[in-house]
């Protein structure tokens, strides 16, 4: 397909009508080219205090979108396309991960390349499109970066390589992730994502060792976001018809959600959690946090006489501890029980723990400096023995609610160092005796 008809697909999509004289034509420019921020003089400052360094941009109708280095402090820099508006949506980026600073360079080669460096000159990122025709680089009114041979097709494009973000009339292919970006959190980034199988459409949460497969027989190798769905011709989730540009986001809480641009000077509406007819709340991993207690769509914490909301405002955060356990102060540490929790995919449970029995498994947990909570399932026959999972700090610390009676969690705290001297020599005595059973 010629990179152009995207653009008309778009527009086609949304069911509008346009007289050709009317549609400019694609923001391009041919190789060689060169952008170095310190030398780039044009800002275009976005509502919401960020601003980008422009090399590209199209507008169509009320909405205009750039390429170029986007910021929001003006320091570091991301390579992005962004959509103008309030919220300026970053629906691509290059190296969201590795931002470059003010002597940064990109270099559109004379063979073809588009090569992102920093100011020692390492190369950051690349198209890879070295020796492949190419004739010149677009912004089409998707917000699609295009990279074209001189057949005037496609040899590159950002649609190929998603981020967090899908625009409509975009696929989400056998070997793409669309990947949470996650830079204002504890966890790294592309650790919570999307992927298409051949059996279907796959979340992936990985500090929890979480799957969740929305199953289809699918007969196609991408899963389409067209006007009112997205997915595989077997398996939709049905989206509300758009009036404007559509754009889906998987966003650091791990949901999925559908948003339409409301024109020049207003913010973008959320119109949808996408995958809420297969995911409830408490189906998110993180959905209350670390060391946070989900039920019936309710965060709270394993018990407020120990541990407090991180954000009383937001439960949804998670909970601390209120006193830190310290691997350099064992001899303060104890196990504390919450009654009435397991932990919160039963899957995930039966997939991770190890048969022992229950002293052994408190014993592991107080002995390894990295963990930091332990789930204990009884065995069912009545015996000592069972199945121990000891929750570490390379992964979350998730509960469910669940009154069984089947499940005991324990989770570490550091004990009140107030006590007597003779009182932390035998704790410290007792700790001494216990056997590692975890690094």
């Amino acid at each position: 397909m010629l990179h152009f008809d995207m653009s008309m697909a778009i527009l086609l999509l949304l069911g509008l009508s346009f007289h050709l004289s009317v549609l400019a034509q694609p923001s391009a420019v041919a190789p060689p080219n060169s952008w170095k921020v310190s030398d780039m003089q044009r800002t275009i400052d976005m509502d919401n205090g960020s601003s980008i360094l422009p090399i590209l941009d199209h507008r169509i109708m009320s909405y205009k979108t750039y390429f170029g280095f986007y910021t929001k402090d003006g320091n570091s820099f991301v390579l992005s396309i962004v959509i103008f508006g309030l919220q300026a949506p970053v629906i691509w980026s290059a190296n969201p991960d590795i931002p470059v600073y003010r002597d940064a360079i990109l270099n559109f080669t004379r063979e073809g390349d588009l090569l992102l460096s920093d100011n020692n000159g390492a190369m950051v990122w690349s198209t890879t499109t070295k020796s492949k025709s190419v004739a010149g680089m677009s912004l089409d009114v998707s917000g699609n970066l295009v990279i074209f041979n001189q057949d005037n097709s496609s040899a590159w494009q950002s649609f190929d390589h998603p981020t967090d973000t899908l625009v409509m009339g975009q696929s989400l292919c056998t070997g793409m992730n669309l990947s949470v970006m996650t830079s204002n959190t504890e966890w790294p980034s592309h650790r919570v994502y999307l992927s298409v199988q051949w059996n279907g459409l796959l979340y992936t949460f990985q500090f929890a060792f979480y799957t969740k497969l929305f199953e289809a027989n699918t007969g196609s190798s991408c899963s389409y976001f067209r006007n009112g769905s997205f997915g595989f011709p077997q398996k939709i989730f049905s989206l509300p018809f758009a009036r404007s540009l559509q754009y889906m986001r998987l966003e650091p809480d791990g949901h999925l959600r559908l948003y339409e641009m409301q024109g020049v000077g207003q913010d973008s509406l959320m119109v949808l959690d996408v995958l809420s007819t297969e995911m409830k709340f408490c189906d998110y991993p993180m959905a209350c946090g670390n060391y946070g207690v989900c039920s019936k769509g309710q965060c709270s914490c394993p018990s407020f006489s120990n541990f407090k909301f991180q954000n009383e405002r937001l439960p949804s955060d998670g909970c601390v501890p209120l006193s830190i356990p310290s691997c350099n102060q064992a001899q303060n540490q104890q196990l504390i029980q919450v009654n009435n929790v397991s932990y919160f995919s039963n899957s995930v449970f039966l997939l991770l723990a190890s048969s022992t029995s229950e002293i052994v498994c408190k014993q592991s947990c107080l002995t390894s400096c990295n963990c930091r909570a332990l789930i204990f399932q009884k065995n069912v026959y009545g015996s000592d023995g069972g199945y121990c999972l000891l929750l570490s700090d390379g992964m979350v610390i998730l509960f469910a609610d669940d009154s069984s009676n089947r499940f005991l969690a324990f989770v570490k705290y550091g004990r009140n160092t107030r006590k007597t001297r003779n009182h932390s020599l035998m704790s410290y005595l007792e700790y001494q005796s216990v056997s590692p059973f975890m690094s």
